[in-house]
């Protein structure tokens, strides 16, 4: 029981106790709030926030995230760098059904075909003239020609002659002055002896006339004193001329001085202008025989022939009628069956059809390539020039005389490559301020902003934006970061 009651005591004791320590801690703070409401304040938002956070980062869900694949998308892609292809119509032409046309501007003076009738190749078809008279300047300037061809070849051979001659000549003067050099060469020695010579004579004689004059008592010897100085005088002269003389000859004798050079020298260009004028006679004879050539070409353009072997079907001139190159003449069907297609394009298409990279001819589902055998440098119908294409046999039954097929055909232009490429219109997708498309790199779409410029047929020009080997995708349905799978 005393126990109990010491327990009891002691558990009053500690309450007591703790009651006054609480009592100084609440007193505290509330100094605290009274004197720094402010802070008290915002330490409490802090913290009721911070605990929001933690609250709320606690009892957050996972997510899960789906990831979902996209489909592949099949498209077409065309390489920079490809010539660009236009299509058109391409009329058929069967069993070698050909239509002659003038190539130059001229009257029809005579029709020397009928309807029907059987020619052989080089048959002449039509004679034309330039004028109404029925002169025709492409004769005259075939036969001025073979007039001056003929004054060409009768004139080489003494002409040539003339140049062999005078090349000889040339020759014979250089040799001849080298002759007259050694002839004076050896006079040299003779000369310096006499010039010896006189020089001796000249010391006798200059002795003997002052012996004379130192025994020249009251004038004996004043005559043969005169008579010596005449003399040494003479010989004195003689020994000038022949010094000058030697010295001269040694000059021109020597093949290091200027008149052994110049005779060389005379020579050379002696025979060198010949040789001109020989290449130049040579010439002046081919020149002459291509002329003769040429106005023959330039005169058959007045009479055109048949181009093979055929029967005339028509007939498209009459005499008197005037008419500019391009016009139909005449219509020839060939002995031999064939199948051409003939396609009708500006003067800028004609001049950049592809050589290298075959044109496509589409025969219903069925597709023949081939590159034109003729391409017309001078328009054929109208402004238009024409380009043909031989075709298999095989299609002869798809299609009929004068009907049309579709062709692609390849451009060479030389703006073409990879510089300043072209690519299929239909590929560019365009806004208001700006023109983008879309390329194939890695298996994805990726787009590609450019600037575009002369649209060419289904093609425009890209000025910047695309490089060289970059696959532009041709389809229309596809997205930036679409997966794709190249078809062609």
């Amino acid at each position: 029981m005393n126990l109990f009651k010491n327990f009891k005591r002691d558990l009053n004791s500690r309450a007591r106790f703790l009651n006054s320590n609480r009592k100084v801690y609440y007193k505290r703070v509330f100094t605290v709030v009274e004197r720094r409401p402010l802070l008290v304040s915002t330490s409490l938002l802090g913290l009721l926030l911070i605990l929001i956070m933690i609250s709320s980062f606690m009892s957050r869900p996972k997510v899960q995230i789906e990831e979902t694949s996209l489909p592949t998308k099949s498209v077409e892609t065309y390489v920079i760098g490809e010539s660009p292809k236009i299509t058109v119509q391409a009329q058929i032409e069967k069993s070698g059904v050909v239509k002659v046309v003038a190539l130059s501007p001229g009257v029809v003076q005579s029709i020397n075909v009928e309807v029907g009738q059987e020619v052989v190749r080089g048959h002449g078809l039509v004679s034309m003239s330039t004028n109404y008279q029925g002169g025709n300047a492409f004769s005259v300037q075939r036969q001025l020609a073979h007039v001056q061809y003929k004054n060409a070849l009768d004139t080489y051979e003494t002409s040539n002659d003339l140049i062999s001659k005078q090349k000889e000549l040339a020759e014979k003067s250089d040799k001849n002055s080298d002759e007259l050099r050694a002839i004076s060469n050896q006079s040299l020695e003779s000369t310096r002896s006499l010039i010896g010579l006189n020089n001796q004579t000249l010391t006798t004689l200059e002795a003997q006339q002052a012996e004379d004059e130192a025994s020249n008592i009251g004038g004996i010897n004043d005559d043969a004193i005169l008579q010596t100085k005449q003399l040494r005088s003479q010989l004195m002269s003689g020994n000038n001329q022949l010094e000058n003389a030697l010295k001269n000859t040694e000059y021109s004798v020597s093949d290091s001085n200027a008149p052994a050079q110049i005779s060389n020298i005379s020579k050379d260009i002696a025979l060198k202008q010949l040789e001109i004028q020989e290449k130049a006679l040579k010439m002046n004879k081919e020149v002459s025989r291509l002329s003769v050539v040429l106005a023959q070409i330039n005169e058959a353009i007045m009479f055109p022939s048949a181009p093979f072997s055929g029967v005339i079907e028509r007939i498209y001139v009459k005499p008197g009628q005037m008419v500019s190159p391009g016009t139909p003449l005449a219509q020839i069907k060939g002995d031999s069956q064939s199948l051409i297609a003939v396609v009708l394009l500006s003067r800028e298409m004609s001049m950049g059809i592809s050589k290298a990279s075959p044109s496509t001819l589409r025969f219903g589902d069925e597709a023949y390539t081939a590159v034109p055998f003729y391409v017309s440098e001078e328009a054929t119908d109208g402004g238009l020039y024409s380009a043909q294409y031989s075709i298999s046999e095989k299609f002869s039954s798809n299609v009929s005389d004068k009907g049309y097929v579709t062709i692609e055909i390849p451009i060479d232009f030389p703006s073409t490559g990879s510089t300043i490429p072209f690519i299929p219109i239909d590929s560019v997708f365009q806004t208001q301020d700006q023109a983008f498309v879309f390329i194939a790199k890695d298996g994805k779409a990726l787009s590609k902003r450019v600037k575009i410029g002369e649209v060419l047929g289904r093609y425009v020009e890209v000025k910047e934006g695309l490089s060289e080997s970059d696959q532009v995708i041709l389809n229309r349905n596809v997205i930036q970061g679409d997966p794709i799978k190249i078809v062609n």
